[in-house]
C-alpha cells in the first residue's frame, strides 16, 4: 500500500492475478492501477477499503488497557517507533539512537519493527543484524516495549506519536489524525523501489527529521500542536483507505455475492450491506 518495491507499477510484476473471481482493493487509486495496467479485470476488481483497520478506526481498542498489558508507565506520553523493513531504513541507519532520543525526552516507547528486519540471516532484510538483541540490551523496565505481536492496529491506539521512515504502517496510524514523525532514510527509495509519489504523500501529513538527536523533543512539539497538519493527516488518509471502519462489511458482502449466498442469515443489517456493496461496484 506504500508504493514499495514497484508495486505501484503492476504492469511489471508478474502476478497471477487472472487466476481470481474477485480481487478486493484498499482504494480507488490502486484499483485503477491494476486495471489500467492489465493485471486485474474491471469485472474481477471490488473496491472494499481495508477491513484491517476497522476495528482501530471504530475505537474497539482501550489504549489505557494495551499500554497497561504492555507494563509501560500510565502517566507518561507514549511513542511507537515502526519503521520499514531494509538495510537502508531508519532501524538500521539510527534505530537504537531514535528510541534512546524518545526515552529521554520522557516519552514510553513501544518499538514495532517488521517482522522481516527480525531475521537475522537475511541482509536485504535486516542488514544482517540480531534486532532483538539490540533492543533487549536497551530494555528499561515501565518504559520500553518491544512487541511483535502481528496485528499492530491496538499499538497504534496506545500511541500518541509515530515514528517512522516510509511503511503501510505510517498510512495507517494517520486513520488516527495524531502526529506523525518521518525519519529521512535517504537511500530508502532507491533500494526499496518507492513511488516517489507515495513518499511526498506520506511526508505531507508528517514532519521530517534528519537526525536522531532532538526526535524526542520534535514529537513533544508536534504533540503540543495537534492542528499542526491536521488537514493534511485526513486527506491523506480518505486517498488511502476507502470508507475506513466499515470495509469488512463490504468485504463480507463480495465473498457472499460472489458464492451467491444470502448474507441475511449470519449478519444483522445484511442487506443494506449488500445493496451499498452493489451500488459501489456500479458506479
Amino acid at each position: 500500500m506504500a508504493g514499495k518495491y514497484d508495486l505501484d507499477s503492476p504492469d511489471a510484476l508478474p502476478i497471477g492475478f487472472d487466476l481470481y473471481d474477485r480481487v478486493a482493493f484498499v482504494n480507488a487509486d490502486r484499483l485503477d492501477r491494476y486495471v489500467n495496467g492489465g493485471l486485474v479485470s474491471r469485472d474481477a476488481a471490488v473496491l472494499v477499503g481495508y477491513p484491517k483497520v476497522d476495528a482501530l478506526v471504530n475505537g474497539r481498542y482501550d489504549a489505557a488497557a494495551v499500554r497497561a498489558s504492555l507494563q509501560l508507565e500510565m502517566h507518561r506520553r507514549t511513542a511507537i517507533y515502526a519503521p520499514t523493513w531494509s538495510p537502508a531504513s531508519s532501524l538500521n541507519i539510527a534505530g537504537e539512537a531514535i528510541v534512546t532520543d524518545l526515552l529521554a525526552a520522557g516519552f514510553n516507547v513501544i518499538v514495532k519493527l517488521h517482522d522481516r528486519s527480525l531475521d537475522p540471516t537475511e541482509a536485504r532484510f535486516s542488514g544482517g543484524i540480531d534486532w532483538r538483541a539490540r533492543f533487549a540490551a536497551m530494555h528499561s523496565p515501565g518504559r520500553m516495549a518491544f512487541v511483535e505481536a502481528a496485528d499492530s492496529s491496538p499499538l497504534l491506539a496506545a500511541s500518541d506519536v509515530m515514528i517512522t521512515d516510509h511503511s503501510s504502517i505510517g498510512f495507517e496510524f494517520l486513520l488516527l489524525d495524531r502526529p506523525l514523525l518521518v525519519f529521512d532514510a535517504p537511500a530508502l527509495a532507491r533500494v526499496a523501489r518507492i513511488n516517489p509519489d507515495k513518499i511526498a504523500l506520506l511526508r505531507s501529513a508528517a514532519r521530517v527529521v534528519q537526525r536522531a538527536a532532538g526526535i524526542g523533543c520534535a514529537a513533544l512539539d508536534h504533540i503540543d500542536h495537534p492542528n499542526r497538519r491536521a488537514d493534511a493527516r485526513r486527506r491523506v488518509a480518505a486517498d488511502m483507505f476507502y470508507g475506513p471502519g466499515t470495509a469488512t462489511d463490504r468485504a463480507l458482502a463480495m465473498a457472499y455475492d460472489l458464492l451467491d449466498l444470502p448474507l441475511g442469515s449470519i449478519h444483522e443489517g445484511s442487506h443494506e450491506i449488500l445493496d451499498r456493496y452493489r451500488h459501489v461496484q456500479a458506479s
